[in-house]
């Protein structure tokens, strides 16, 4: 419950305070408190611009739900960033899992 609340804390601190220390001391929080908690893993490290980092968190994230499509969604749109075609598997897996999230 409480690693929920964290994470919903940080998303504010990252994406409408523009404040990625805290927002990142709430993912980590959120993951110490429950380390299966993927959702956690999928929104830290991606505003600091850290992307082995992020690519490393989606991977977590998609290891611990599989079918977790915003993972899946994110990891593919990085690699795509990064100039990795295998990127375009993560997005159609994605939007096979679900049509809206990606």
């Amino acid at each position: 419950m409480y690693a929920v609340a964290l994470r919903n804390r940080g998303l504010v601190y990252a994406n409408f305070k523009d404040d990625q220390d805290r927002a990142m001391a709430d993912f980590n929080d959120a993951i110490r408190l429950d380390p299966t908690y993927a959702a956690a893993f999928n929104t830290r490290n991606v505003k600091k611009g850290d992307y082995n980092r992020a690519m490393a968190d989606y991977n977590e994230a998609i290891r611990l739900d599989p079918k977790f499509a915003l993972a899946l969604c994110n990891r593919g749109l990085l690699k795509r960033k990064i100039d990795d075609s295998s990127g375009n598997a993560d997005v159609a897996q994605a939007k096979q899992l679900d049509a809206s999230v990606c």
